[in-house]
């Protein structure tokens, strides 16, 4: 009974050790796509925008956008650069156009 105990005890500590698969960055090169709400950085020049599944782009190199409260379309090419914003996967030739959905408030 005892050795039930134990043997059960070891297989929840082993599982809570085994590491959960995260999504991997998308690699030097690759055009992104997405759709979303651009918002500041944490310094004041940067721009950022997440994607759909939480990935958080800088996308400071684009022509800024009015944000009127729009969201945008937006395409770009993810880059191994480092930025001053210290925050965000840097996208290069960004193009990007306004659609007529509006971001939460």
């Amino acid at each position: 009974m005892r050795a039930d105990l134990m043997s059960a005890a070891a297989l929840l500590l082993a599982g809570a050790f085994i590491p959960v698969a995260a999504t991997a960055a998308p690699a030097s090169g690759a055009r992104v796509s997405l759709t979303a709400c651009p918002y500041e950085g944490i310094t004041a020049p940067c721009l950022m925008i997440k994607g759909p599944d939480g990935t958080v782009y800088n996308i400071s190199a684009a022509a800024k956008p009015a944000f009127n409260g729009r969201m945008i379309r937006l395409r770009g090419t993810v880059t191994d650069r480092l930025s001053a914003c210290t925050q965000g996967i840097v996208l290069d030739r960004i193009r990007w156009t306004p659609v007529r959905q509006k971001c939460p408030s």
